[in-house]
């Protein structure tokens, strides 16, 4: 079997390494920053209207957005794979459609779990299944435009003669948060104002995800890869309770300090993000190498070259949320400089969790393609969400 290496995005010095972040990554991870803020803005423009009315859409709103992103951005780490090993070409390609499909239908797992356990926090039961049928009609719609997005993002770059492991997990985390939040919110205020038109189109999408289910067609190495799947992601969708669990405990100090939902999407997105193209890049470099090329000072100039990005990103993230709050949310704000401070600490601990749990995956005969993604952009959401209450409790 031929291996094939794109030529741009692969040095080996840390010029090389830095120049690749600055020309790739950071393009990559600024245009996921200004996505993110669109739906930061909805969150914070219609924040007390979703406490309001649909409190349990809080609760699981976090685990959603991330899982929904980090299914997709494992779904681009597999094509990537499959690219340097020849098995795919185009977005035509089966194997192309069946990884969408499987993606799609393994999307809906967080979307159960969650609700479940929103359901002893918020007792409203008639709301909550309106709720439920919010998340998972929106799902439908949003996986389809996501999955072929993710193959789009993978294959034209890689054909071009870039790597898309620097690109392909940020631009589809974040398109993911661009359009999952305002859809859900989308959703919502469907319900609250067109209720007959809302049903009608949750139900077109209900019937689309059956017409989905149908046409898939699994192999073995399908079902097994959906079986991990599954299993990472139920078990991050508990996790991510934690995360909403925070946001629901501290909405009032959060609605004191408005800059910090606006800030929230970005944050933990940009958390996954750097963690997830140092997990994205390990597995792919165990795929081709083995685990041993890992413990090279090449990963470590990985690390250096996208470490210096973080500073900038962080300050970046306060100043344009900054100017969302007080031109979009007509509110006061500031520059926060424990925010700001904090930043570049919480993405090295993100790029150091999506390098350990890759390893710990190979050494557990699970594909690191499937798990490593996953639970650092989870991990992220858990612990960027906690340090953004820190932040707004020191802001007051």
């Amino acid at each position: 079997m031929t291996v094939v290496r794109s030529a741009v995005g692969t040095s080996r010095t840390f010029r090389g390494k830095l120049r690749d972040a600055f020309l790739l990554s950071f393009p990559a991870l600024f245009l996921c920053l200004i996505f993110d803020f669109v739906g930061g803005a909805v969150l914070g423009k219609n924040w007390d209207t979703i406490m309001s009315y649909f409190p349990i859409l809080v609760f699981i709103m976090p685990g959603l957005m991330d899982l929904r992103g980090n299914i997709f951005s494992a779904l681009a780490s597999r094509f990537t794979t499959k690219l340097n090993l020849g098995l795919i070409d185009s977005v035509r390609d089966p194997e192309v459609t069946t990884q969408i499909v499987m993606a799609i239908l393994s999307s809906k797992i967080p979307l159960v779990v969650l609700w479940v356990v929103g359901l002893f926090l918020v007792h409203n039961f008639v709301q909550d299944v309106i709720v439920l049928l919010m998340v998972v009609a929106s799902a439908i719609f949003i996986g389809v435009i996501l999955g072929y997005g993710t193959a789009l993002i993978t294959i034209i770059p890689f054909k071009k003669g870039y790597d898309p492991d620097l690109i392909a997990a940020p631009l589809i985390s974040s398109i993911a948060d661009l359009i999952t939040m305002p859809t859900m919110v989308y959703f919502a205020l469907l319900y609250l104002h067109h209720e007959r038109a809302f049903y009608a189109l949750s139900f077109t999408m209900l019937a689309l995800l059956v017409l989905l289910a149908l046409k898939a067609r699994f192999k073995q190495e399908h079902r097994r890869a959906f079986g991990e799947l599954a299993a990472i992601i139920g078990a991050m969708a508990l996790i991510e309770t934690v995360t909403g669990g925070l946001l629901v405990t501290y909405e009032k100090i959060i609605n004191a300090v408005i800059i910090v939902s606006v800030m929230w999407p970005s944050v933990n997105d940009s958390m996954g993000n750097f963690g997830s193209i140092i997990a994205a890049k390990v597995s792919t470099k165990i795929h081709l190498e083995g685990v041993e090329a890992v413990k090279s000072r090449e990963t470590l100039y990985d690390f250096l070259s996208l470490l210096i990005l973080a500073p900038i990103i962080g300050y970046l993230t306060n100043l344009i949320s900054m100017w969302v709050v007080v031109h979009y949310i007509h509110r006061p704000a500031r520059i926060l400089w424990n925010f700001v401070l904090g930043f570049p600490l919480i993405i090295l601990v993100a790029m150091l969790i999506g390098l350990v749990v890759a390893i710990l995956a190979d050494k557990y005969n699970w594909d690191p393609d499937n798990v490593a993604i996953p639970v650092v952009t989870t991990l992220s959401d858990v612990i960027g969400t906690m340090f953004l209450v820190w932040v707004a409790l020191s802001a007051i």
